[in-house]
């Protein structure tokens, strides 16, 4: 599922937003450990918004809420596993 399509947009912003959080993330755990987080949280956000397209036919709000949750729960389970 393309980010575009989830929240409506491909403005830079969103973009540059995104780039500077994978930037800290990776800064902050270093990169082996950045990278693995931030790929779990992508899968899980992938994961989520996946089935609300093959269950209900499209993205909403309340879907773009559980993407949210699901990659922060991901994450933060990820940052747990790994201390």
């Amino acid at each position: 599922v393309a980010l575009a399509e989830m929240t409506g947009s491909g403005s830079a912003d969103l973009w540059l937003a995104l780039g500077l959080t994978a930037v800290l993330v990776v800064l902050t755990l270093g990169l082996h450990g950045g990278f693995f987080v931030l790929a779990l949280a992508i899968l899980a956000a992938a994961a989520v918004a996946g089935l609300a397209k093959r269950q209900i036919g499209g993205i909403t709000g309340d879907v773009l809420g559980a993407v949210q949750q699901a990659a922060e729960a991901t994450a933060l389970l990820t940052l747990a596993a790994l201390a």
